[in-house]
């Protein structure tokens, strides 16, 4: 019988050794064998370890298995406090929350509804709180706001407990008193012991984050957030409910700060925090390689629901008092109940959700754990997955990928067709409700002059025009792009520009109409990229390059290189993909300048530098060098007259090719014999061209002298002892040298992020120095690329672990900040801006959400401090 029992489990196997752990208790086992908990108990346990590891350490909780109904919120504070009277404080709080627990996830498996589960949740949490806080010395001062999932009453299995606390007097001394109970009631609840926690308390929402103060008066609290609060913080509120402590007190916070959720203006900056603060998310799931396979904020997850629905709450809760619920099942209701989302996307959007949820409960079950992610391995997918009624791995893969795929489309749209609405008639409308609802959206989406952008969006989707009835079907997937440029107001007029270029040219049309991520590369273009835009105008049809389907087809480099601005401004391409896009468009116009120069003898042209390092950045120049084989005056002076030509054809295609790093510099000869290289680098080069050399690499012309080339200078770049002491110092002072000179005033060398403390050229100088000690004798750990290389240097042992990850993290964020600001006008970016208003729209541009500029400035003086102690560490150590 117990056979087919487990056959049932999601774990067959789990099941019975579960079973067996338990029932060594005599007592455990009698009851599991009681028939209306046996078939709860193989569910629970043929899935969950840590309710096996809770039922083993106390067997006479396996009872509990026999009513896992829900319970009321007067049941549950009635348990607890049992609890506390016979166990005590920490250890009653403890048991009761994992008994609890225990009973709502056997209910969760046997199919209970979601909005049943989190409810319960969230009352056991809520049950926790209030009994600590009674048992709290000056617990009576507070009164406790819950934030987040709980405030929602939607907490999961794992969650932390957002918390927020204010106190009834202001003055030190209640101050201080309230702070001292804040501190006590956490440590209650959330210091570890060998049960573990009761809940996992997170007080950061509070004013002033981790920093501020732990509680504060309620008329300090409403003061914070009528004068400093960030938009994200004002985010927070929609989801506040008092939750424990004195009634009154909370019901005055609540009233008080409503105002700030919802003001009677939105600030047109408001929805842009939002909307960067979910792609500052994106971005580090992306980084991080989870963006198909975490639940909660990959692509199409749990937080594209979210932000949808708040998105919408705050933009609408504000002349709307139904949609202000802090429950996003419930708010999504009203949003379709009052019309502001469509019946259908409501439901669909509703029922993602539920499955989403009901996927990441089931992971955090199994452990008790905080994770979201999908297990890799089949057997674990497969066990999920008939946790959840599903077949086996490949049907829970079915599902997952449509469901995200639906709630990504549904998220991407939800914003932005209702602009489309006031033009869907015959004739557009320029007065009217119609009118104040676009612009009112509009200011919300953070376009500064809405009346104007207006105008440009009723002109962009003309319907008189092929291109405006194509970019109004398609405006839904573009105007992401657009709403989060660093000025969308200027991004929608480069995007009409575009449009009028385009014209009547239907193949264009027909192209964005049939490829809708070649019009989201288009939209990247026009929010970020001034110069790319002006290519764009100059010539249409190199929107033809955006078009996955027409991948290596013929297009001129220009469009190639506006296709890699698309890439990297859509965060498609990573800091070492835009260096190799960039750097294969640079190739192909250096290789373009050759066949045009027709040399008559051998003749090759190598990239050093980003170039040869194929680490190219937006405004990168083109750092070459020039060779050729021959003899004498007349041998140099035509390779010297086919490399000036070469020179004048890059530039006419847009880049700016730069021959300095050539032996004797300006003063040399502008192309050399590939004898007259090995001369001068046996007799006269110094350490600093050697260490160029590690980036040389044949890029046009002749290939046979151009890898001839690469092979000699490899002998000079790489010692076959490595390095001495003089030369390590040489490398050393020389990297001193660049920052003391070339960086104006010294104090500067904070911030730039080129030449400065913990920059580029640290990265650089560190990595190059460890090549050139180890790659003579250890070949397998040459490159000329930076992440490589480290790589490469930390897997054989040659850098230290902390080193490795310092200096690449340095390597990939300045990269990145040199890329963002290089973006719209392609001009050299070497230092991050000193004015506070161009560092808050840098950060932003990369995506930072919560107080963007402070939080920028930190992780940059992080990165960079780090990078330079890696790269200390590197000079002042052999690493063998």
């Amino acid at each position: 019988m117990l056979g087919r029992t487990f056959a049932a489990a999601p774990d067959p196997e789990l099941a019975r050794v579960a079973f067996s752990r338990v029932g060594d208790d005599a007592a455990a086992r009698a009851t599991l064998a009681r028939p209306e908990i046996t078939d709860v108990a193989a569910r629970l346990l043929g899935f969950s370890t840590a309710a096996t590891d809770f039922l083993v350490a106390h067997p006479g909780e396996v009872e509990t298995l026999a009513d896992v109904g829900r319970r009321s919120g007067g049941a549950l504070r009635a348990e607890v406090a049992a609890d506390v009277d016979r166990l005590g404080p920490t250890a009653g709080l403890r048991r009761f929350r994992r008994r609890a627990m225990l009973r709502v996830a056997a209910r969760d498996l046997a199919g209970a509804a979601l909005e049943d589960v989190v409810a319960e949740i969230s009352g056991v949490a809520d049950a926790c709180i209030a009994e600590a806080l009674a048992l709290t010395p000056g617990g009576d001062l507070l009164t406790a706001i819950a934030l987040g999932k709980l405030g929602g009453f939607e907490l999961n299995y794992a969650s932390d407990v957002d918390l927020l606390f204010v106190h009834r007097e202001p003055g030190p001394g209640a101050q201080e008193a309230a702070v001292h109970a804040v501190a006590a009631f956490t440590a209650m609840l959330a210091e570890p012991t060998a049960e573990g926690v009761a809940l996992r308390v997170d007080i950061a929402l509070r004013p002033g984050g981790r920093s501020g103060a732990l509680s504060r008066s309620l008329d300090a609290t409403l003061a914070y957030y009528e004068r400093e609060s960030a938009t994200w913080e004002r985010q927070a509120m929609i989801k506040a409910r008092p939750v424990a402590g004195s009634a009154e007190l909370g019901a005055g916070f609540l009233e008080g700060v409503e105002r700030f959720v919802y003001p009677p203006e939105l600030a047109p900056a408001a929805i842009d925090d939002v909307r960067r603060t979910k792609v500052r998310l994106e971005e580090y799931i992306r980084q991080r390689g989870k963006e198909f396979i975490e639940v909660k904020r990959g692509r199409g997850g749990i937080r594209d629901v979210e932000f949808a629905v708040q998105l919408l709450q705050i933009v609408h809760g504000r002349r709307d008092a139904r949609l202000r619920t802090p429950n996003t099942l419930a708010a999504l209701r009203a949003l379709a109940l009052e019309g502001y989302v469509a019946d259908a996307d409501a439901e669909a959007l509703a029922d993602a959700y539920r499955f989403l949820r009901m996927v990441e409960h089931r992971l955090q079950i199994v452990r008790d754990l905080q994770t979201h992610d999908l297990p890799p391995d089949r057997h674990a997918r497969t066990t999920l997955a008939r946790s959840l009624g599903l077949a086996d791995a490949d049907e829970l893969a079915a599902r997952y990928e449509a469901t995200t795929g639906l709630v990504r489309s549904i998220h991407e749209r939800l914003f932005y067709r209702p602009m489309l609405e006031a033009f869907a008639g015959p004739t557009q409308p320029t007065h009217g409700t119609d009118r104040a609802a676009t612009e009112e959206l509009l200011g919300g989406l953070g376009f500064a002059e809405p009346a104007r952008s207006y105008e440009v969006l009723g002109r962009l989707v003309d319907p008189a025009r092929r291109v405006g009835k194509v970019l109004a079907h398609l405006f839904p997937v573009m105007a992401p792009a657009l709403a989060l440029a660093p000025a969308p107001d200027a991004a929608l007029v480069r995007l009409e520009r575009v449009a009028d270029a385009v014209g009547d040219e239907r193949a264009i049309a027909d192209l964005l109409a049939s490829d809708p991520v070649a019009a989201r590369r288009l939209a990247h273009v026009a929010g970020a990229s001034s110069f790319a835009t002006d290519l764009l105008v100059a010539d249409p049809s190199r929107i033809r390059g955006f078009s996955d389907s027409l991948l290596g087809a013929e297009t001129d480099p220009a469009g190639d290189l506006v296709d890699a601005v698309a890439r990297t401004a859509g965060r498609e391409l990573t800091p070492r993909e835009t260096g190799e896009a960039l750097g294969a468009v640079a190739v192909r116009v250096i290789r373009e300048a050759v066949a045009a120069a027709e040399p008559d003898l051998p003749f090759a042209v190598i990239g050093m530098g980003k170039l040869g390092a194929r680490e190219l950045n937006v405004a990168s120049d083109l750092d070459l060098l020039f060779v050729y084989e021959g003899e004498g005056a007349a041998a140099m002076k035509r390779a010297g007259a086919f490399a000036e030509q070469v020179m004048r054809g890059i530039r006419e295609a847009g880049w700016e090719p730069d021959a300095d790093l050539r032996p004797e510099g300006r003063n040399g000869p502008l192309a050399r014999s590939i004898a007259g290289y090995l001369e001068y680098w046996e007799r006269y080069a110094e350490t600093w061209e050697f260490q160029s050399l590690l980036r040389a690499r044949a890029v046009a012309g002749d290939p046979d002298l151009g890898r001839r080339f690469e092979l000699n200078a490899a002998d000079f770049a790489y010692p076959p002892d490595g390095l001495t002491i003089d030369r390590v110092a040489d490398i050393r002072h020389m990297r001193e040298r660049i920052e003391r000179e070339r960086v104006k005033p010294p104090e500067a060398a904070k911030f730039h992020f080129k030449l400065g403390i913990g920059s580029l050229a640290d990265v650089q100088f560190a990595v190059e120095v460890s090549l050139m000690r180890h790659g003579g004798a250890h070949p397998e750990i040459r490159s000329r690329r930076t992440l490589e290389a480290i790589d490469r240097l930390a897997a054989a042992r040659f850098l230290p672990g902390s080193v490795a990850l310092d200096l690449g993290e340095a390597f990939v964020f300045c990269t990145d900040v040199k890329n963002a600001l290089e973006m719209d006008r392609r001009l050299h970016a070497e230092a991050v801006p000193p004015a506070p208003a161009d560092q808050t729209a840098l950060a932003r541009r990369l995506g930072y959400e919560e107080y963007p500029r402070q939080s920028f400035i930190d992780d940059y003086l992080r990165v960079t401090r780090r990078a330079r102690r890696a790269m200390e560490r590197v000079f002042s150590e052999e690493h063998a």
